[in-house]
């Protein structure tokens, strides 16, 4: 795990901005405390961060093949990378280190850029051919790995992170109005969108190929379209589950030093740690954080599963005021809104992992596979009821009315015309049109009617527009959902130095289940629960009517004990309804209602002082998640917008993100 920057002249001029490339090195520094490295070949120059985890002494970069003079830095783990070298040698390749950034260089010289086909991992790299003068960036297949570039006069740039172009003269922050809409509803800004303008995303499994003509984008890997296969029988199903998570997470096994594990006491990461206990040939050790509010803490569930795989367990605690503390300062090492509250808390914990281990495995991304977002995942069912009461259940309806209710319920959205439609109702952190009323008229005329978020939406639905109702959301999940999920675990851990893996984020365990039923993945508990739910909306019947995550929590009975592979999902929330009775919601008056916020021109003074002087009585802190989200927007401005970050060596860097 390391970072990398680079900045290619697609005039053809001889490469001269060693300064400025040192500046955009030095921001991510946090990305590989370990060394730093320097590359210039003609119109090129690219320099590299590393933390060291494979060949320790021999995997140094930017890395540079004698004969073809081609050139590479790479971040990430190609996890296949001995099977690789293997079929390499035999083809006549001489390898002079250890390391898997040689495997990956030797990769692109024998097949180009087409060596993505080859690769089993989580990476980033850009490669520069200097016979073809031609520049390959490429991303891994579901974006574990984070690269970004933007276009500044003649000269492609390209790195890790974002705050890196800050260090270019030529570079202007700008916010993208897009970005930050998308963000409010969705926790992050969807598609190729980021919050500024002219910087760019290199997509999951994109490659983009850049010369001096011109820059081409190729998808050389897409997300299966779901075809439900429905010949293997549940057994058939469990056991390929078994097979293939444990070679992945023996994959994300290999490393030259120390490795934990993130453990939540949630279903994944207890499955997760049961596997590791089984493999690692040394001390398991794993680590969990939590709240000091009743209610907010998993930590005994943890304890439990760190104790039934032989774990060495750690457990913090975060306190509202190490949260209130930790907020906007997190929010300037992003560059960018927090995604979820609880990153703070995740950040404090990857930072007492890194004392103790180099890399940490964590469960995230099974949730989007295997079913676990019940109440937004099992809302097709909902949709079912409303294209039926439409057809044929009118006479009906009286009687369903009086059954199931609140704002959820089917009778409240028959109004829906498309699927698309009724699922931006259930899918949101702030609804669209209370966004929109929020906004100011200038605001709302530059979006549009939130048409480049939208769209996002409406092409992923499209893909899949003949498909299970249940099945098109679930590969909105996978295809948008996980991205937010993905950036939290590079981010928060590449802030402490810490590798982390994420085994239920591989391309062959996808490919596989994609095409398991969903009835597999959310199960109704008996054919009079499925009676019950046809008058029960689904936030209501989820993990009531239903089992979310089925086929994994049968194979969590085989690893766990039953109370552990039982249990439903938490998922870490944070108490902000709670802290914003204690003093918050003033905080959050004093930060939106200043002068200098409302003369941005985003929000319209008037129906922002009636959001905040009325809280919502809504479940799971949803009115608290809208305050912190809008304070996100004005923190972001202040710490990053409005900031001079121009840094001038690694001093100043190690006092800015310390």
């Amino acid at each position: 795990m390391c970072g990398f920057v680079g900045i290619f002249s697609r005039d053809g001029t001889e490469f001269s901005n060693d300064s400025v490339l040192h500046r955009m090195n030095c921001t991510i520094m946090h990305r590989g405390p370990d060394e730093s490295g320097f590359h210039s070949s003609g119109p090129l120059g690219m320099a590299f961060r590393r933390l060291s985890v494979i060949d320790v002494p021999g995997g140094k970069q930017p890395m540079v093949d004698k004969q073809t003079g081609i050139s590479l830095v790479f971040n990430g783990e190609i996890y296949n990378y001995k099977e690789i070298r293997a079929e390499l040698e035999r083809s006549g390749t001489v390898f002079y280190t250890k390391s898997d950034t040689e495997v990956l260089l030797q990769s692109f010289v024998k097949w180009g850029p087409q060596c993505v086909d080859h690769l089993n991992g989580m990476f980033a790299f850009a490669a520069w051919d200097p016979a073809s003068r031609t520049l390959t960036l490429a991303r891994d297949r579901l974006g574990v790995k984070p690269l970004y570039y933007t276009e500044i006069g003649n000269q492609f740039v390209f790195a890790s992170e974002v705050k890196a172009f800050f260090q270019h003269p030529g570079f202007v922050k700008k916010a993208n109005l897009a970005g930050i809409s998308s963000y409010l509803s969705f926790r992050q800004p969807v598609g190729g969108l980021t919050y500024f303008e002219g910087v760019h995303k290199v997509l999951p499994g994109e490659r983009l190929v850049v010369t001096q003509g011109n820059i081409r984008k190729e998808r050389y890997w897409a997300l299966p379209k779901p075809a439900p296969d429905y010949s293997r029988t549940e057994a058939d199903w469990l056991e390929a589950l078994s097979n293939i998570l444990e070679k992945s997470i023996k994959r994300c096994l290999v490393s030259d030093v120390p490795i934990g594990a993130y453990l939540s006491g949630g279903l994944d990461s207890s499955i997760l740690v049961a596997h590791m206990g089984k493999y690692m040939k040394t001390e398991l050790k794993t680590f969990s954080i939590g709240y000091d509010i009743n209610g907010y803490d998993e930590g005994e569930y943890a304890r439990q599963a760190a104790e039934s795989a032989g774990a060495e367990h750690t457990h913090l605690l975060l306190s509202k005021r190490d949260f209130i503390d930790g907020t906007a300062p997190l929010i300037e090492q992003c560059d960018a809104p927090l995604m979820i509250p609880q990153m703070v808390a995740v950040l404090k914990l990857s930072k007492e992992i890194r004392k103790h281990v180099k890399v940490a495995l964590c469960g995230d991304g099974a949730d989007e596979l295997f079913g676990g977002y019940g109440r937004v995942m099992r809302s097709p069912f909902d949709w079912q009821k409303i294209e039926f009461m439409r057809n044929v259940g009118r006479p009906m309806l009286g009687e369903l009315q009086k059954m199931e209710g609140g704002p959820f319920g089917s009778l409240n959205n028959l109004d829906c015309q498309t699927h698309l439609e009724h699922f931006l109702r259930m899918y949101h952190w702030m609804p669209i049109d209370e966004k929109m009323s929020l906004l100011t008229d200038d605001a709302r005329a530059r979006l549009n009617g939130d048409e480049q978020t939208l769209s996002v939406f409406k092409e992923a639905f499209d893909e899949v527009a003949d498909c299970d109702p249940h099945d098109r959301v679930l590969h909105i999940f996978q295809k948008i959902h996980l991205n937010c999920v993905l950036d939290k675990v590079d981010t928060m851990g590449m802030l402490a130095s810490l590798e982390g893996r994420v085994p239920f984020v591989d391309h062959e365990l996808v490919e596989t289940f994609v095409h398991m039923p969903h009835h597999l993945k959310m199960k109704w508990n008996s054919p009079d629960a499925l009676l019950e739910a046809l008058s029960t909306n689904a936030f209501e019947a989820s993990e009531k009517l239903d089992q979310t995550k089925y086929l994994l929590r049968q194979h969590a009975r085989t690893l766990l004990p039953e109370h552990l592979a039982n249990r439903k999902k938490l998922g870490f929330p944070t108490p902000l309804d709670d802290w914003l009775k204690s003093g918050l919601l003033e905080e959050a008056k004093s930060i939106l209602l200043d002068k200098s916020a409302l003369e941005r021109g985003i929000f319209e003074r008037k129906a922002l002082e009636q959001f905040l002087q009325n809280p919502q009585q809504l479940d799971y802190d949803f009115y608290g998640k809208k305050v912190w989200m809008l304070m996100n927007v004005e923190l972001w401005f202040q710490r990053v917008m409005d900031a001079d970050s121009r840094i001038d060596n690694e001093e100043m860097v190690a006092a800015r993100y310390a």
